[in-house]
């Protein structure tokens, strides 16, 4: 509002419509919707700006130097750029074929595991070749698939099983390997220790991440029982 209000002949100070934005805050608990609320917070703000800050610039405004205006727009476009990256990577979600919605933070996490990154020129050929034959958004939901967003693919190959494991396969699985890979068992180098704990504790992320599909699995098939 400030800045709009700030552009050709009139100018005003931030100050009032700055504190009336802070005073709106506490509505939001009542009116509960945060877009209606957003949108009401605008108005107000703008029609105090208008009515009780805006004047006319009465002085022409100085002119500044090329080198300061390439700079304030340098820094306008990289806050620009790191507000809606901070927005899109907090709030963003990624759809697998599945249909399930997955957090771009929790994406994000499990990309330098999967398939795409880790082999990138076998991944892009998949792709390519599923492009020619099945169009944009089939190749899409392919190329999520590779991301392993959440970090299935990758569960499976810590756990050395295929995708098609049955539950108690990777139950099994999980226990035999937890069993041989627990830090209790290693006596030897702070080193080895270490990466004792680094594999115990892969397993058990790897056994989660599973679980946690097997969960959401048993949700769906109730939800279509219903």
């Amino acid at each position: 509002v400030w800045t709009v209000g700030n552009i050709g002949r009139e100018r005003g100070s931030i100050w009032l419509p700055l504190l009336t934005a802070y005073g709106m805050y506490p509505l939001l608990e009542y009116i509960g919707d945060q877009d209606t609320w957003l949108h009401i917070t605008v108005v107000v703000t703008g029609l105090v700006f208008d009515t009780f800050s805006k004047q006319w610039r009465l002085t022409p405004k100085k002119k500044r130097s090329a080198t300061r205006q390439i700079a304030l727009y340098t820094f306008s476009v990289l806050l620009f750029v790191a507000l809606t990256s901070s927005y899109f990577y907090y709030n963003a979600t990624l759809t697998n074929s599945d249909g399930e919605e997955i957090k771009f933070t929790e994406a994000v996490q499990h990309f330098f595991t999967s398939p795409i990154w880790l082999d990138v020129q076998s991944a892009l050929w998949q792709v390519w070749e599923q492009s020619k034959q099945q169009g944009f958004w089939e190749t899409w939901r392919h190329l999520v698939d590779l991301s392993d967003p959440t970090g299935q693919i990758n569960a499976y190959k810590v756990l050395g099983l295929s995708a098609t494991a049955s539950e108690s396969e990777i139950t099994s699985k999980w226990r035999s390997l937890s069993k041989e890979h627990h830090p209790d068992k290693v006596h030897g180098t702070e080193e080895e220790r270490k990466a004792a704990q680094d594999r115990f504790m892969e397993i058990q992320q790897a056994y989660e991440i599973l679980s946690k599909k097997k969960s959401k699995r048993q949700r769906r098939n109730e939800r279509g029982r219903r």
